[in-house]
């Protein structure tokens, strides 16, 4: 496979949290989905198992514990976006979804200095009218279904 200059591949592992109705969410501060709310997670490093990227990735986003979590699915997403110096870029982006269970006292609504603006709880049924990631919608979908049918 040849890269070229402005293209990028992301692996990233996300957690699905849903609680009396509400979803877990954290708003976007950079890359393509700057702004849009997506669910708690991010790139998996090099020789970092997937659920360690998970749990450290919802503690630094969202500070909660993460105490369980169960696959769902995957799903990829490729975009074209510009960049914060107004370059065009590609994304190939692929997203591994666990349906989680996580320990707080209380969710950090801060920005984490990286890639969220602070973590929040969104209405379930208010998802069609809410700005989410194109990548993460169909698995808090799935997931969704899934809890219903428990």
């Amino acid at each position: 496979m040849i890269k070229k200059e402005g293209q990028t591949f992301h692996v990233g592992v996300y957690g699905i949290f849903i609680n009396n109705g509400k979803l877990l969410v954290i708003k976007k501060a950079r890359g393509p989905y700057t702004g849009m709310l997506d669910l708690p997670g991010g790139g998996i490093e090099f020789g970092e198992k997937i659920e360690a990227c998970l749990s450290r990735e919802i503690m630094e986003e969202t500070g909660a514990t993460l105490n369980n979590c169960q696959f769902i699915s995957y799903n990829e997403n490729f975009c074209n976006y510009f960049n914060k110096d107004n370059e065009p870029r590609q994304l190939h982006h692929i997203g591994i979804y666990f349906l989680v269970d996580i320990l707080f006292d209380k969710i950090k609504r801060d920005a984490d200095g990286f890639d969220s603006l602070g973590a929040d709880f969104v209405d379930v049924d208010n998802l069609e009218i809410l700005e989410i990631t194109p990548i993460a919608k169909p698995a808090i979908l799935k997931a969704i279904s899934m809890l219903k049918n428990r």
